[in-house]
């Protein structure tokens, strides 16, 4: 016969080794899933992938309502302001109106006939290029459609 309390202390010690291998296993998933977690972003950075997204045509006005470096249409293009004017030689140009220093919105000034941004005060040419001032690069030109009379954003350039 066997003794009772030599039974219990036996099945305690399988239990309790079952146990310690539960909260192995628990402590490396843990361990994995952390390690997983702080490596997917630096994969994910060295290896980005690239998405095509189909930019959406918006039609902004007609070309016989502008005059060469007259007054801009300013218009919204997914969900950032944008302005649209001719340039002498009557060929549309579109830009975000986001300076490429610090984002603050320039404005198009007929009168200068460039666009001016009033937080550092950066100039742009017509054709969006710098003047003068801090901003580092053009600002973002966007894609022209001509139709007809009808001028069309589709787009970025480049």
């Amino acid at each position: 016969m066997s003794d009772p309390v030599s039974t219990t202390l036996s099945d305690a010690s399988a239990e309790s080794l079952s146990r310690r291998s539960f909260l192995t296993y628990l402590l490396g998933l843990a361990g994995a899933l952390g390690a997983a977690g702080l490596l997917f972003p630096i994969a994910r950075y060295a290896y980005p992938v690239k998405r095509v997204e189909v930019q959406p045509k918006v039609r902004v006005a007609a070309a016989s309502a502008l005059t060469p470096l007259g007054e801009a249409v300013v218009f919204d293009y997914q969900d950032a302001s944008a302005v649209l004017i001719l340039l002498e030689d009557s060929t549309p140009k579109a830009f975000y109106l986001a300076c490429t220093h610090f984002g603050c919105l320039v404005k198009w000034r007929p009168e200068e006939k460039d666009f001016y941004c009033p937080c550092h005060a950066g100039i742009f040419a017509p054709d969006g290029t710098v003047v003068s001032g801090p901003p580092p690069s053009p600002l973002v030109e966007l894609k022209v459609v001509v139709e007809g009379d009808d001028l069309f954003v589709e787009g970025t350039v480049g």
